[in-house]
């Protein structure tokens, strides 16, 4: 156990990089000393993107030495309970192999453990993708063997509950929080009393529309664009070239701010305000909700902020905290850790 001051090394890779921090956890406050972002170009396979990013993270973090520990990004590693994972060869290999999908944070896990058997100090991941809390009456979808998939930002929503929590006085484990991550893509989340009780799936599932994905679309429309196109091109069009990038050209959502005296504009923005309300509010059935809450880089839009505001407020306060906040989080889940405030969690692979 840690006492005073507690140093991470902390690991996050994306699509076109790897972010890298140096973060200090005193008493709960978490400051970011040093931020890094690598380019990253992605290989063939996850073990050769694996490979290609090693040895910058084992330069960066031999430059930033030492410290207590290590936290990466946790990646697809299927259904997990939310909490802090130490990382071991099983929870590695399973990351590396993807076999509940890949993305680039697959690659966390096993980079965390090269690192940290180079400087002998834990890794952990933190809230991975994957958390699946749901209740059980919310995974029925009304298919046979089709489950609502609980796949957020739920490292970021977790860690911006956590705050939102603290600021009306309460501890996150007897509160009742509805949150929206808006970035690049939306995810909504309910905390029941510390449990992620019930919430949308980013990855072409549902919730509100976003830079360039769909969110929820008309399933007789999306049966007649897999007819028209083949599934391949109905994918890309709704995870890549759907949102704001396809209905008004563009996934800046600066410049669609700055347009918005252009009629079809404001409809698009409109529509966007009115989705995330009612992403939100369709969970306040499950509780009275303490606040909402909005998070990620598209919570700086401030007229879409207004206009969420001015729908729900009247259920309960919003709360915006723009931006993503994953350095910190998982600086403060390993800090958590080693400072005896939360168990460490063991990974079981199910494959």
């Amino acid at each position: 156990m840690y006492a005073g001051i507690v140093r991470v090394f902390v690991i996050n890779p994306g699509s076109t990089s790897t972010k890298l921090a140096l973060a200090e956890v005193r008493e709960g406050r978490v400051e970011v000393l040093e931020r890094v972002e690598k380019p990253s170009r992605p290989g063939e396979t996850p073990l050769e993107d694996f490979e290609s990013r090693l040895p910058l993270v084992l330069a960066q973090a031999r430059a930033w030495a030492p410290f207590s520990a290590i936290a990466a990004r946790g990646g697809l590693i299927g259904p997990v309970t939310a909490g802090v994972y130490l990382v071991d060869e099983v929870l590695a290999r399973t990351s590396l192999k993807s076999p509940y999908g890949y993305h680039p944070a697959n690659l966390g896990a096993p980079l965390a453990l090269e690192a940290a058997r180079a400087h002998s100090v834990p890794a952990y991941v933190v809230d991975p993708p994957t958390v699946s809390e749901m209740l059980p009456e919310a995974r029925v979808s009304g298919v046979p063997g089709l489950e609502r998939q609980s796949r957020v930002h739920a490292l970021n929503l977790r860690y911006v509950a956590r705050k939102v929590a603290k600021e009306l006085g309460k501890p996150l484990e007897s509160s009742v929080l509805i949150g929206a991550h808006l970035g690049g893509g939306s995810s909504v989340a309910l905390f029941l009393h510390g449990r992620m009780a019930d919430a949308t799936d980013a990855l072409l599932g549902e919730g509100p529309f976003s830079a360039n994905r769909a969110g929820t679309v008309p399933l007789h429309g999306v049966l007649s664009l897999i007819q028209a196109r083949g599934i391949e091109a109905a994918r890309h069009l709704l995870a890549y070239r759907s949102g704001f990038l396809g209905l008004l050209g563009t996934d800046n959502l600066k410049t669609v701010e700055e347009n918005l005296a252009d009629p079809e504009t404001r409809r698009v923005v409109e529509a966007y305000a009115l989705q995330i309300a009612k992403n939100l509010a369709a969970f306040a059935v499950h509780a009275r909700p303490d606040a909402f809450f909005l998070t990620g880089s598209a919570a700086r839009f401030r007229y879409v902020v207004t206009r969420v505001r001015e729908r729900i407020e009247w259920m309960a306060p919003l709360v915006v905290m723009p931006g993503e906040f994953e350095a910190e989080a998982l600086a403060s889940g390993a800090a958590r850790v080693l400072t005896g405030l939360e168990e460490v969690r063991r990974y079981a692979s199910g494959v």
